[in-house]
């Protein structure tokens, strides 16, 4: 790993009922916190072949590389990709 520099942008805040662990925090709130990076940046392959009558298929999902900051404070946390 190495240090992320940038400005935080479009913060996303969940609260944190008194949890400073964040992946309890993400997996409490995980449906918007997906919604929340896919409108970072997604990127969505798919392909479908079917040969001698079976069907198969391949969906890729490739989310951009992106360093956030965390923010604990009593009541919430505010997570900012940065830019």
């Amino acid at each position: 790993m190495q240090k992320c520099s940038g400005k935080p942008y479009f913060p996303i805040i969940f609260d944190t009922d008194n949890d400073k662990d964040l992946k309890n925090i993400l997996s409490a709130n995980n449906t918007e916190f997906i919604d929340y990076i896919h409108k970072l940046g997604l990127s969505v392959e798919h392909k479908e072949v079917t040969k001698d009558f079976i069907n198969s298929s391949t969906t890729i999902l490739t989310l951009k590389t992106t360093c956030f900051k965390v923010d604990f404070n009593d009541n919430f946390v505010r997570i900012s990709p940065l830019k």
